[in-house]
C-alpha cells in the first residue's frame, strides 16, 4: 500500500476541496455560536453548548478557535459580508452614489440582520462586565463603518459634490439614524415596528440634503 510523503500530505491538506471543507465547518460553528450566544448570553455560553448545537465534538471547535472570546470575535466579524471601509476604498463612482451604496449595505447587512440584533442585545446586557466584547464590536463593525463614512465625506468635498462640514470629524452623525433603528428593534421588537424601507429612504434623503453643495 502506497503512503503519501510529506509534500503530498501537505498538498492534500491545502487542496481546494480541503479548504472548502474547512470553511464550511467554520461556518457551521459560527452559525451554532450565534444561536447559543443569543439564547444564553456570553457569560453563560460554554464551548460544549456550541459543539452540541453544531453537532460536532468540542475538540473540533478548538481546531478553529482558541477560546470563547476568539469565537465571539469571529461571529462579530462575520456579520457584514464585507468590511465597509474596504467597500468605500474600492468604489469608483461618485460620492453621492457611494453614500447610497453604504447606507443600503448598512440597512441590508446590519440594521435588518437578526444576528446583529442579538449581538447588540448581548452587548447592552453584558458589555459592562465584559468590556472586551464592546471593543470587539467597535473594532470589527463600528470602526470600519466610521472609516468608510469619513472617506466618502472627504471624497465628496474634494469633488465639490458635498460642502465642507464638521461631520468629517464626527461621521457617527451620518450613521446615527441606523443605530437608532437597531436599538428600536432591540427594545421594541415587533410591538412597535418600523417601516424600514421608508425609514431608510428618509435617512438617505436627510443625509444627502445635509451634505449636498447647494448654490448660495
Amino acid at each position: 500500500m502506497r503512503t503519501m510523503n510529506s509534500k503530498q500530505t501537505k498538498a492534500a491538506k491545502s487542496s481546494p476541496r480541503r479548504r472548502e471543507q474547512k470553511l464550511h465547518r467554520q461556518g457551521e460553528i459560527l452559525a451554532a455560536a450565534i444561536k447559543v450566544f443569543a439564547e444564553h448570553g456570553y457569560e453563560a455560553t460554554r464551548i460544549d453548548d456550541v459543539a452540541k448545537q453544531a453537532g460536532i465534538a468540542k475538540g473540533t471547535i478548538y481546531l478553529y478557535f482558541q477560546d470563547k472570546e476568539r469565537l465571539f470575535r469571529a461571529v462579530v466579524r462575520s456579520l457584514p459580508e464585507k468590511r465597509f471601509d474596504a467597500v468605500a476604498n474600492a468604489f469608483t463612482g461618485s460620492a453621492e452614489d457611494l453614500v447610497r451604496d453604504l447606507l443600503l449595505r448598512m440597512y441590508g447587512q446590519i440594521v435588518r440582520n437578526e444576528k446583529v440584533r442579538a449581538i447588540v442585545r448581548l452587548l447592552i446586557a453584558e458589555g459592562g462586565r465584559f468590556p472586551q466584547l464592546a471593543d470587539i464590536y467597535h473594532r470589527e463593525i463600528i470602526e470600519p463603518g466610521m472609516k468608510a463614512l469619513r472617506h466618502v465625506l472627504r471624497k465628496g468635498i474634494a469633488s465639490g459634490e458635498f460642502r465642507k462640514t464638521a461631520a468629517t470629524e464626527f461621521p457617527q452623525i451620518l450613521a446615527a439614524p441606523a443605530v437608532l433603528a437597531i436599538l428600536w428593534r432591540v427594545l421594541h421588537g415587533e410591538r412597535y415596528p418600523l417601516d424600514l424601507d421608508a425609514y431608510m429612504r428618509a435617512h438617505l434623503e436627510f443625509v444627502l440634503n445635509s451634505l449636498r453643495n447647494k448654490p448660495i
